[in-house]
């Protein structure tokens, strides 16, 4: 299975050392917001919050050696600079009296309250004595405040406060950030990384009951960059997240079964569940009008015709779409060409091969993606009077239309010149369709169209005027490249487990 819990490491990682995001100018840089924050810091000082607080021993960051190179506008800075760090003072929790029953007090929230993906829940919640509650006003929990756990075996688990349902204050077991002067999200991030984790380890003692301080924590060493891309760094982590989590949904509904998780992603692929929908890639309704305009010049280059045979697109549309593609019709992409007739091209046609002959390409060309195979020919002459229209260029995509149908192969630059025979169908796509995108649309579309049938084994293509008005999901061209790249990289990864079931079935 796909280790999806790897990729969420790698990506946290990555993000740490900037390298998940660009670094833009006019973001400025983590040093003007330093400043920035400091002077919060002293307001925030200066209001009275904090009085009577013990400060805490900063170290200075001049001979600390950083974990890792990051970006020339970010900037290393201790957690107390951006964060005022909170903790129940003791370690023995509360006696009988201090517990009572749901309605009659305050949540007291403890680790159990804090999931491994970062939230807070609230089904299993321990409450105290209002009157405890109120003894320390400063861990009172409110919401975006940052809950971390700094003892017990799940030391360092973090999440984020949440939807909480009634007063809550936190056990001996944790500590509570709050008066959080950068992106909640982006310090949550920070604080679940692998980096992160590294250095909780240093801080702990204890084996039996292992603990760091609210000191040590104060020490704690993070990367800060601009305030900008804090926020881009936890848009994209959410992005790619969103899209872990799809995988696996499906892998776990699918797990026993490669053959179909591959469709189930190119499913959730060409609904638009893989990418993240960037406004700079424009829309869909622009992309369209310039493929309609390619159109009709690849009708007049090759010899097509304007099919008059495509509806409209009405409301009965297959399933919704993300807001700015645009459902159109199959046969709105490009040319669509079917074989030659049988009797226009016979084997009494065929001539040997040579300097100007033409070449036959068949069915095995689409099934086997192999344009060197073959023996078929036909003269120079032939193919002027009666088979220009049948030509295929680099390029085009072919696609087996008889016995094993919907197989198909993109022509690579360098072919023979040549035909398609009665068993192919050309495709010639305008240049707003990745071709790769197109192939996955149809194979997935041709297999549900299958499964619509009647259960017995299609031996044909269903007929051009039905695939023409197939409804075909638009997308950017921007967008419709990265699902390409997506599902390049996730098709790849399950090919490679389905080799590594192969082999051990083999070897057992």
């Amino acid at each position: 299975m796909i280790d999806t819990q790897a990729i969420r490491t790698k990506i946290l990682d990555l993000a740490m050392r900037g390298k998940l995001t660009e670094q833009l100018p006019e973001d400025g840089t983590a040093e003007e917001l330093y400043r920035h924050l400091r002077k919060q810091k002293k307001d925030i000082e200066n209001s009275g919050v904090l009085k009577g607080r013990r400060k805490k021993v900063i170290l200075q960051l001049d001979d600390v050696d950083f974990p890792f190179p990051i970006p020339a506008t970010w900037k290393w800075i201790r957690l107390e600079c951006i964060a005022e760090i909170f903790g129940r003072i003791g370690f023995r929790g509360y006696t009988k009296n201090d517990i009572v029953e749901q309605g009659k007090g305050a949540i007291s929230l403890s680790p159990s309250n804090i999931t491994i993906d970062g939230k807070c829940v609230y089904d299993k919640c321990t409450y105290i004595t209002w009157e405890k509650y109120e003894e320390s006003p400063e861990i009172m929990v409110a919401e975006e405040d940052l809950i971390i756990v700094k003892t017990g075996s799940s030391y360092g688990k973090c999440g984020v406060v949440k939807a909480l349902p009634e007063k809550a204050t936190i056990n001996p077991q944790l500590a509570l950030l709050k008066y959080i002067l950068c992106d909640r999200s982006y310090l949550h991030t920070v604080l679940i990384s692998t980096m992160a984790r590294k250095q909780y380890e240093e801080f702990v003692v204890g084996a039996a009951t292992p603990t760091f301080s609210q000191e040590d924590l104060a020490n704690f060493i993070l990367p800060l960059p601009p305030l900008a891309e804090q926020k881009r760094i936890v848009e994209r982590i959410e992005q790619a997240f969103s899209v872990l989590d799809t995988i696996d949904a499906l892998q776990t509904q699918y797990a026993d079964n490669l053959t179909v998780l591959k469709s189930k992603l190119i499913d959730s692929a060409i609904h638009g569940k893989l990418t993240e929908q960037l406004p700079k890639d424009g829309t869909a309704e622009e992309l369209y009008q310039q493929i309609q305009a390619e159109k009709t010049r690849i009708i007049k280059e090759r010899n097509g015709r304007v099919d008059k045979g495509i509806k409209a697109v009405d409301e009965d549309v297959p399933y919704l779409i993300p807001t700015h593609w645009k459902w159109i019709r199959f046969g709105d992409v490009g040319l669509f060409k079917k074989g030659p007739f049988g009797s226009a091209l016979t084997k009494s046609m065929f001539v040997p091969k040579s300097t100007n002959a033409i070449k036959v390409y068949e069915q095995q060309h689409a099934i086997k993606k192999d344009p060197t195979l073959g023996t078929y020919y036909i003269s120079e002459d032939y193919f002027r009077d009666r088979m220009k229209g049948f030509e295929v260029q680099s390029g085009d995509i072919i696609i087996s239309c008889a016995g094993t149908i919907g197989e198909t192969y993109v022509m690579p630059d360098g072919i023979e010149p040549g035909i398609i025979n009665q068993a192919l169908m050309r495709v010639t796509l305008a240049s707003g369709i990745n071709k790769k995108f197109f192939q996955h649309y149809f194979d997935s579309r041709l297999k549900s169209s299958a499964k619509a049938g009647n259960g017995s084994a299609i031996v044909n293509i269903p007929p051009f005027d039905v695939i023409k008005n197939w409804y075909f999901p638009l997308p950017p061209l921007a967008e419709q490249n990265r699902i390409v790249d997506r599902l390049t990289e996730l098709l790849a990864v399950c090919d490679e487990l389905k080799v590594r079931d192969n082999l051990k079935s083999f070897l057992s």
